[in-house]
Parts: structure tokens; sequence; C-alpha cells
């Protein structure tokens, strides 16, 4: 993707400038510092004002607020019904018949935390999984269930038979855990009984050295993802014999040849979205699946930027689609990666400078849902409307890092720097955009600032802002910074050669 489309000459010796359309931070920064914070590139027709453009990312209001927070997990996988771990709660969302998007909120109660000691604090995460007849959420090594009808209680599973669990999916009818001992293990429910298990009932993935994580399911698989690599494995079908008492029987084989290599570094970065799943490798590779093959979709800047944040640190990921991208959200405690499936790039979120607030998703209806990692507010995604720069009630800062600019062994003089942005009717919430740069490759941004004035009539929704007089450089990063919502076309500059 270019962010550059064909241009006539502009007068008084003004030319194009890329603009970054991805965030990639090399270590080396002289070489590549370009960077989207809050900001995504979105591919547009060939006779488009541009052929790129940067579209911001969107703002996010307070729908309701659930329990005390932190919003743990979310799961909308039954329709008319969400399941939320607020807190050391879980809750039962119920669309209102003839108010929705009203909902009744149900606690169903407090189901503790997740027990440290046993296994490794990095794999320890709440999950949800519901069938056509329950709702279960593990909290390792324990487990609650409930049926979907209102009012009904939850319970927690226990007896002799149960071994305690770290993980669980529901697929065809059973509820699957992965056991909770640092093994390839993982069992089975009875058929359509979460409540009831059988001692039998469970297996290993032997494909390869493994110790087991997560078991995801997908389309009519489960995947069983683990720290030594990847297994699929698939419902060979009934015998009759599984409803039986006293009669044991596991459906579940491994897929022939159904053994991906590529090892699972933390179970909370598993997700599916865009027709694949995605997962974050402990050699700091992020992958996304084709069928049953893994792609590397993490560039070597991101990368390394995995690398410093330490992969096994994930705080949480998952996936959600909107206006026609499908992103892949990654979160750290103090930073957040997103990959956008549309144009397959990555760019940056934040909120206050920090990560993204949001810390799981779901859609009920025609709704999109974030759950707060500070409390238990529940957000809606605002797109083109009047607070769609904002973050609740604060506005939502973008930063746009260019591509470096080289004057080979010369040195330039840039006399004019001017962006083409949709401005107004409060696009831009102060009505200044702030232009500083950097000499030295981006290490140090010592040059300016610049506030440039982007107040226009409330009818006049595009301008262009611009300052002059910037000086001289051999190398030079432009850095933009705002608050609001503008979409940026294009960056042009005017820039003369000078002597050695």
């Amino acid at each position: 993707m270019s962010g550059t489309a064909p241009q006539q000459p502009r007068p008084g010796g003004m030319q194009r400038i890329p603009f970054p359309t991805e965030s990639y931070q090399h270590p080396s920064k002289p070489l590549s510092s370009k960077w989207l914070s809050n900001m995504m590139a979105e591919q547009e027709p060939a006779d488009a004002r541009t052929q790129a453009a940067l579209i911001p990312t969107p703002g996010l209001s307070i729908n309701r607020r659930v329990g005390a927070g932190p919003i743990h997990a979310m799961n909308d996988d039954l329709p008319g019904r969400i399941y939320i771990v607020s807190g050391t709660h879980f809750y039962r969302l119920i669309p209102q018949v003839g108010t929705f998007p009203d909902f009744t909120v149900e606690d169903l109660g407090d189901i503790g935390t997740p027990a440290t000691g046993v296994l490794p604090d990095y794999v320890l995460m709440y999950t949800i999984a519901c069938s056509a007849t329950a709702a279960v959420v593990c909290v390792p090594p324990n487990a609650f269930t409930c049926s979907h009808n209102p009012g009904s209680p939850l319970n927690q599973i226990s007896g002799d038979t149960w071994p305690g669990a770290q993980s669980v999916a529901a697929h065809d009818g059973y509820h699957i855990f992965v056991s909770y001992e640092n093994s390839a293990k993982f069992f089975i429910s009875y058929l359509l009984d979460p409540t009831s298990y059988d001692a039998l009932d469970f297996a290993y993935t032997d494909g390869l050295p493994n110790v087991l994580r997560r078991v995801f399911p997908y389309r009519s698989d489960l995947w069983m993802m683990g720290e030594g690599g990847i297994e699929i494995w698939y419902d060979a079908g009934s015998s009759g014999l599984e409803t039986t008492p006293g009669i044991s029987f596991f459906p579940y084989r491994r897929r022939s040849g159904g053994v991906i290599p590529f090892a699972l570094a933390s179970p909370q970065s598993v997700a599916a979205g865009d027709g694949s799943i995605f997962w974050l490798s402990h050699n700091q590779l992020v992958f996304k699946t084709a069928g049953y093959q893994a792609n590397r979709i993490s560039t070597h800047a991101i990368e390394d930027i995995i690398r410093d944040l330490n992969p096994y640190n994930l705080v949480s990921a998952f996936t959600y689609t909107e206006v026609g991208h499908v992103f892949y959200v990654m979160n750290w405690a103090d930073r957040t990666l997103v990959y956008d499936c549309a144009t397959k790039q990555w760019h940056d979120r934040s909120s206050d400078g920090g990560r993204w607030r949001p810390n799981a998703t779901a859609h009920p209806g025609t709704l999109l849902w974030f759950g707060d990692v500070q409390s238990g507010d529940i957000f809606s995604s605002e797109v083109n409307s009047p607070v769609a720069g904002l973050e609740d009630t604060d506005p939502v800062e973008r930063t746009i890092v260019f591509p470096p600019l080289f004057a080979n062994t010369n040195r330039a003089f840039c006399s004019r720097f001017e962006v083409e942005m949709e401005s107004g009717d409060g696009r831009i919430v102060d009505g200044e955009v702030t232009l500083d740069w950097s000499d030295d490759g981006g290490f140090t941004f010592n040059g300016g600032p610049r506030v440039m004035s982007a107040q226009v009539a409330a009818y006049n929704r595009r301008q262009r802002v611009f300052t002059t007089r910037l000086g001289s450089f051999r190398q030079r990063v432009f850095r933009l910074r705002w608050s609001g919502a503008a979409t940026i076309y294009a960056a042009d500059a005017e820039i003369t050669g000078g002597a050695s």
C-alpha cells in the first residue's frame, strides 16, 4: 500500500512526501521509526483524492457498567446471551424483548481468582465456553456452570471425577478442558452435561512433546495449543454409547497430519477472526492460519517490540470486525499492538499514553462492545459520530511519525510543510495540530514544536494546515500530533537542495 497517488506538480516547489501506512519502529531508528498511534491505513480507489488515507480509529462511549471490573472475559457464542467475567463475579446478560438494546443483567455470583502455585502465572486466565444447553466458566483449577435460562443459578463443578482444569471450550455438545497440570492431558464432559465426567474420558496430545495450555474450538475442529506445538483434533462421531451410564466413550481423534510445530507462548494470545486463528509464539512471532497452515504475520520491527515487551507478559488478545476491517489486538500492560487484516499492516492503539483500555470484546446483535481493563465499564464503538474523537470524555490522542527524508550527502532546506486533512466540524478537538521533527533519525524530536491552527467554520470539514521556515537537514523525521478524529489525505513539503 502506498500513501502517495499520482499528482500534478504543486506550485511553489511543493512536493508530495510519503506518509506511513504502518508502525515499523526498527531498532535502528534512522532506518525506520515510522509509527501510527490511533490511526490506521485504508486503501482507496484509484480515482480517489489519494490511493491510501490515514483513518482515525473509532472513539469509545460508555454503554453500561457490569460489576466492579476489570472486565476479564466476554462470550457471545450463543445468540441472545452475553456472559461476562467482571472482577471476580460472573454475569449473564439477556436482551429484553421489545426493548433491545436493553439488557437484563444477572450477577451469578463470585467465582474467585485463578490459583497460583501449580501453573506458571503467565497461563492463568479466565475462559468461558457456551454449548447449546449450558455455559461454563473456568477459573483454574475450578469451573462453574449454569443453564441459559433466566434466573438459573451458577453451580461449581465438583465430585470425585472432577480433576481440575486450566481452560475450557465447548464443541459438538461436549465441554473440553485442559487438565490442571503441566502436561499434555485434556478431558471432556458427558454429552450435553457439563456437570458429569468419567475418569476415563481423557487423552494426551502426543504428536509431539508438549505442555498443553489452551483448547480452542474452530469450525469442526479442536485446536490443542501448547508450549511444544499445536495439534488439531476432531469429533470422530457417535457410537451411541456415550450417554450410557457406566460406559466410557471418547469421541475425539487427532487429524492425520494435524500437527503444527509452532509453539504457543501465551494462551491469552489465541483468537479467531478473518477465517483464521491467531496466536503468539515463544520466539516473538505472530501467526495467522490459512487452513491448517501457519503463516507469520509479524514484521521484524514488531517482533523486536514483542521481545522487549516479553511474549509471556501478554495481558489479553481478541479480534473484532468494524468498517470492513478485521483487527487482531494484543495488549501488554503498557502497549497495544494491532494487526489490520484488510491492509496486512500493524498500528498502535493507546489510551492516555498507555495501553488501549479494551480488554475483551463481544458482538450482541448489531452492537460492538469492549470491556474495560480499568473498571466494569462496557464501551460502545463510535464511528463517524460526534464522539468519534473521544474515549468516554477524554479526547483520543493521535500520532503519526513519518518515514525518514534523506538529503544524501548534501544539506537540504525545508521552507514549508503542510498537511491535507479533514479538520473542520470538530474533527480536531482543540483546533490545533502540532508538528515537531527529529534530525537524528527519530531518537530525539528537538525541532519545533510548531502549532498549526485547524480552526475552520463548522460547515467546512476540510483544511490544509501548514507551517514555514523549518531549517536545514541531512536527514529528517517529521512527527504530527493532535486530538480528535481527523482523516489525513496527504502531506507536502517545499524542500530545496543546498551545498554539502
